[in-house]
């Protein structure tokens, strides 16, 4: 109420109120009563003056004009020019605040962290406070419980950088937990200081116990250094580094790190590729990982940009807690961008690091251009294309495609949606290999033809409005006779794009051959909120289509029948499903479904798949039908959390299905069998002051020096102190 008063008459005064001005750094907005001698002023009640750039609220004022010296007396409320806010019942300050003292002071900065001392001294502008408690609790403090808070003898404060404890014991709820004979942190105004940043902790079966100290060197305002190694008690330790830097225009960051061979398991199964890639790395005699990011824009027109994504071996990242646990496909490019209104230009050269394509190819480089323009009503475009493919089984392909294109959207009556499009291509594929494969070198000219027809169908019942909208198209292409190595028609199509023009995943191919698509849409709404949606569809080709595993769902003239639901069954309980039916093989080729319920104190998830996938690698020397296999995969996952008070939640979480890997195949024959992934639970802490995670997790996946284990987490973060 205090601050609230103080703050209230602070802005009426400089709105309304004329002040007294009595020397240059020293200005009366408002008293009840005032009175002047030659040396002197002296104010009585709700009385507010400026000085010094700080602003002061008392019921008593007085100021001394020879030694320049100002007593506030009663509720002192002083902002300084940092949106500091002290409290005192007395204080005495001299000329810009550079000296002085208070007695019962509290200090509360803009986070609301506080400091409160019986005794101040104001000395080079700093204050020196004794017997001091510190905590950045202040919701938890109106109950009369402190979540944690810190004792001192002695604290040295100083506004603009840091606070400094001399003979501090931390408190945890009251109880002493921690003595340390010093103790140092920045102020809350400080964006950047170099110093210790709160460290992290962890134990598993692998690798034993982790520590993750961090310090934070900042070199100038616009560039940090953090040095961040991990030490185990088992697996080694890591050198860890991170240095990033702005500049105008752009930003450069790099993270790196690295490792001797001490964390490489010596248990080698009996995995043939898993038993070179240990050996490999042994030899080598180290591990590592470099994550660099360059963005830069060179004008409005142009920006480039550049990522480097490289790591030593594909289990590295894994291996050590607290290293980012990124796998499947790294990339490192190089790209050029340009934009000229509606036209886009780029020029990106990439190579990558994948967990499943042994030989995965370089892009250098990949140009695209793209124009478009209105004409005749219609979009007009034309999109250009040049890739490179290079590869290290002594194969190359280069690619060009040129596809000029039209298309137009027409309301016909009665709410009937027409969009028509006509696509012209012009492609040319060389193929440059050692052993053959079936690929082979080409050029074609492809056109196509486009049509859709939709009608959105509104009724309205009360507050429930439903949206059933037809869907029927036809596409006229040209067929496809030969391989594309740029295209992967052995894949899963996307399952919604069934009502796409274009169904193919590679840049700029047409889906070719004659066919028609058909479907419809069901939505439903209420209120506006969205109760459900429900999408069905499948495709019929004129002509025999190109060669494609069962898998895709396209691979007979009838496609697989494509089908999605998400609905909303009560307040918070809501049911996703998706699945692709082969009416050839009479069941789901693919089904995923789940349910999720959400409210204020309780959520769950419960997700279902089963499928199948075919594994291959189109990137091998001797592509051919024996690269390719079909695996099935099946599992369910469960997580679940509960706000079990205002701070406290709990989370568990587990993972059944089978290992989608080569090790399904045992002397030929298939192994088909659930088992459990991984599960974990957790429990976490926070409010206004503290945030505290504990976790525990098994893992049972074995591949290469990766395995079964389980860990435990620990991260604590206290608001405002670096220890």
């Amino acid at each position: 109420m205090e601050l609230r008063r103080c703050l209230l008459l602070i802005s009426t005064a400089h709105f309304f109120a004329f002040p007294e001005v009595c020397g240059d750094d020293v200005t009366f907005i408002n008293s009840n009563r005032t009175s002047y001698t030659e040396e002197a002023v002296h104010c009585v009640g709700n009385v507010i003056i400026i000085c010094y750039g700080h602003i002061i609220a008392a019921d008593e004022i007085s100021y001394d004009k020879k030694k320049e010296i100002i007593e506030a007396k009663g509720k002192v409320i002083v902002r300084d020019e940092r949106s500091n806010t002290y409290y005192a019942d007395f204080i005495s300050v001299g000329k810009d605040f550079k000296s002085g003292c208070a007695k019962n002071v509290k200090i509360v900065m803009p986070n609301k962290t506080r400091l409160a001392a019986a005794v101040c001294t104001i000395k080079d502008r700093k204050f020196l406070l004794k017997n001091v408690i510190y905590t950045p609790c202040y919701r938890c403090s109106e109950s009369g419980e402190l979540t944690w808070q810190v004792k001192s003898r002695r604290v040295t404060f100083d506004p603009k950088d840091y606070t400094e404890y001399e003979e501090a014991n931390f408190e945890l709820f009251g109880t002493p937990v921690i003595h340390a004979p010093y103790l140092y942190h920045v102020s809350p105004q400080v964006k950047r200081k170099s110093g210790m940043l709160v460290p992290k902790f962890s134990t598993s079966s692998d690798s034993g116990f982790s520590m993750l100290p961090q310090y934070f060197h900042s070199i100038s305002d616009s560039q940090e250094l953090i040095v961040k190694p991990i030490f185990t008690s088992k697996i080694g330790s890591v050198a860890w580094t991170y240095y990033g830097l702005r500049f105008p225009h752009g930003e450069f960051n790099v993270d790196a790190s690295i490792t001797g061979a001490k964390s490489i398991s010596h248990q080698v199964g009996k995995d043939v590729p898993e038993q070179k890639a240990i050996k490999k790395m042994q030899s080598s005699g180290y591990r590592g990982h470099v994550f660099s990011k360059l963005r830069y824009e060179i004008d409005r027109h142009w920006r480039c940009r550049s990522d480097i994504n490289l790591t030593s071996d594909r289990h590295y990242l894994k291996r050590f807690p607290f290293l980012p646990g990124e796998d499947r496909i790294l990339e490192s490019n190089a790209w050029l961008e340009g934009f000229h209104g509606r036209s886009y230009t780029s020029v990106k050269a990439a190579m990558f690091q994948s967990d499943h394509l042994e030989n995965a190819p370089r892009l250098l480089p990949s140009i695209e251009r793209n124009y478009c323009c209105d004409l005749f009503s219609g979009a007009f475009g034309w999109d250009s294309a040049f890739t490179n493919l290079d590869f290290n089984n002594h194969r190359s392909a280069q690619k060009v495609v040129s596809n000029v294109s039209w298309c137009k959207k027409f309301l016909l009556p009665h709410g009937n949606i027409c969009h028509l499009s006509s696509t012209l291509s012009f492609k040319g594929l060389k193929i440059s290999e050692r052993e053959k494969s079936d690929y082979n070198s080409a050029f074609g000219v492809i056109p196509q033809i486009h049509g859709s027809w939709r009608w959105p169908l509104i009724c309205y019942l009360n507050q429930h409005r439903t949206i059933l909208t037809p869907i029927v198209g036809v596409i006229i292409s040209g067929n496809r006779k030969i391989g594309d190595v740029f295209e992967d028609q052995f894949c899963e199509i996307d399952e919604m794009n069934i009502f796409d023009e274009n169904r193919s995943i590679s840049l700029y191919n047409l889906d070719t051959g004659k066919r028609i698509y058909y479907g419809a849409k069901l939505s439903g709404y209420r209120n506006g909120e969205n109760l459900y949606h429900f999408t069905v569809g499948r495709s019929f080709e004129f002509t025999a289509p190109p060669e494609r595993l069962e898998t895709s769902g396209i691979k007979h003239k009838h496609s697989n029948v494509i089908a999605a639901l998400e609905t909303t069954l009560t307040e918070g309980l809501s049911f996703n499903c998706s699945g692709s039916y082969s009416t050839v093989s009479k069941r789901w080729l693919k089904i995923e479904s789940g349910l999720r319920y959400l409210d204020a104190k309780f959520e769950a998830e419960v997700m279902i798949f089963r499928g199948r996938q075919a594994e291959h690698n189109p990137f091998a020397a001797n592509f051919n039908d024996e690269n390719r296999k079909i695996q099935k995969y099946k599992g369910a996952s469960l997580d679940v959390g509960w706000r079990a008070t205002a701070f406290t939640t709990l989370k568990a979480g587990v993972v059944i299905g089978n290992e989608f890997k080569n090790a399904l195949y045992v002397d030929g024959a298939p192994v088909d069998r659930h088992k459990l992934v991984s599960h974990y639970v957790g429990v976490g802490y926070k409010d206004e002051c503290t945030e505290v995670n504990l976790a525990v997790e098994r893992h049972n996946y074995n591949d290469g020096d990766l395995k079964p284990g389980a860990s435990f987490t620990m991260v604590v973060h206290l608001k405002n102190l670096g220890i």
